[in-house]
């Protein structure tokens, strides 16, 4: 009888631990299917014809329909439009680059850095409207397994392209360059809904107390939302923003990410590359 029990006991470890090497197994190769289909991402470019927009931007005075002709050909909303035209020809000159880059063709790479991380780059660096401190920048491009989890910054220098990010784990954060932005996949400038003196308070306050954080993905949920001694990157620049009464965080979760940055009603879009201009990242 005491044998028959002990081997009952044996059977019932080995059941449970088979169980469990099949959740883990079963967990993992859901990872990496979910992996593998997120890996499929194209960059959207227009299936309609490129025309010619110099008339248009030579006009004094844009319509409506001029302003959703210049969206449809370059990815410049009216405001990106009205910053650039600020700056006479060259800005005249930079709509037509931004326009020629939105009708290309590209081969997208991906670059693996973990397991079930990819970011995803495409094959040259995308030419972008011109900065303003307080900008934010997000893509979509990096993905864990199925999830795009994406990546956001904060123009802190526009005249060096300078961003102030948080990127990875083991990394502090620090400042990197816009360029590290447009060779992705996908990328949109944003800026928020306040005058340019908060902005360029945001920055200060930013760079004199959110460089050499550490990153930490579940910032808002293992530690508080409201400090940012452990962070991340669409964090950071929530965080940055919050100190000013600016709260760019959507939908008001736990996780503040570069998507509910892009979806803020208190932003407005300045340039899409690669997303799909309509939807946008919805």
């Amino acid at each position: 009888m005491k044998k028959a029990k002990r081997l009952s006991k044996k059977i019932i470890t080995l059941i449970v631990c088979g169980a469990v090497i099949l959740a883990i197994l079963t967990a993992v190769l859901g990872l990496e299917i979910a992996f593998a289909l997120a890996e499929k991402i194209e960059c959207w470019t227009p299936d309609y014809e490129k025309i010619n927009i110099r008339p248009v931007l030579e006009k004094q005075t844009l319509t409506d329909e001029d302003y959703s002709v210049l969206y449809e050909q370059t990815g410049l909303t009216k405001f990106g439009v009205d910053r650039l035209l600020k700056y006479g020809t060259s800005g005249k000159n930079r709509i037509l680059s931004i326009q020629t880059d939105y009708f290309g063709n590209y081969e997208v790479e991906n670059d693996k850095f973990g397991p079930f991380l990819c970011t995803d780059h495409i094959d040259r660096t995308i030419t972008h409207a011109f900065l303003e401190n307080g900008d934010i920048l997000v893509t979509s491009s990096t993905h864990f397994s199925g999830w795009r989890i994406g990546h956001a910054g904060l123009v802190t220098n526009s005249y060096n392209y300078e961003v102030l990010q948080s990127g990875a784990l083991g990394e502090l954060s620090d400042i990197g360059y816009v360029s590290e932005f447009t060779d992705r996949v996908n990328f949109m400038i944003l800026s928020p809904k306040v005058e340019q003196e908060i902005k360029d308070k945001v920055v200060s306050y930013a760079l004199g107390n959110l460089v050499g954080k550490s990153y930490f993905a579940p910032a808002g949920v293992l530690t508080s939302k409201n400090k940012a001694n452990k962070t991340q990157c669409a964090h950071l620049v929530w965080y940055a923003y919050k100190q000013f009464g600016i709260d760019l965080d959507c939908n008001g979760g736990l996780i503040v990410t570069p998507r509910d940055l892009a979806n803020s009603p208190y932003i407005e879009v300045v340039q899409v590359f690669g997303f799909d201009p309509e939807k946008l990242w919805k």
